[in-house]
């Protein structure tokens, strides 16, 4: 079963890492690592950037996001914009992001 919970420090490595293949796999990019690690940690270390939201399975993580805020006048309320998916080649089709969604 597919366990969903927001990311800390403990997983900072390994969003990192699925954020250097993301870029790979996508757009052909080759990121800086320690650059990508900053990111990733400034979101961590404070709510108001996002939030991580990785998803389990057997304690293995098997994807990620980034959900992040932005205030709408339209709605007046907040409204989260999914960013920085990814879900390992091998766990895909099986309902990771989905339940990365809920």
């Amino acid at each position: 079963m597919i366990h969903v919970r927001a990311g800390s420090q403990g997983d900072i490595d390994t969003i990192v890492a699925f954020q250097l293949r993301l870029a790979r796999e996508t757009e052909d990019l080759r990121l800086d690592r320690a650059s990508v690690a900053q990111g990733v940690r400034a979101v961590v270390d404070d709510d108001a950037k996002g939030r991580y939201w990785l998803a389990e399975e057997d304690g293995r993580v098997l994807g990620c996001l980034l959900t992040v805020p932005e205030w709408s006048d339209w709605r007046n309320g907040t409204v989260l914009w999914i960013h920085s998916l990814y879900v390992r080649p091998e766990s895909r089709r099986r309902g990771v992001f989905r339940s990365l969604y809920q």
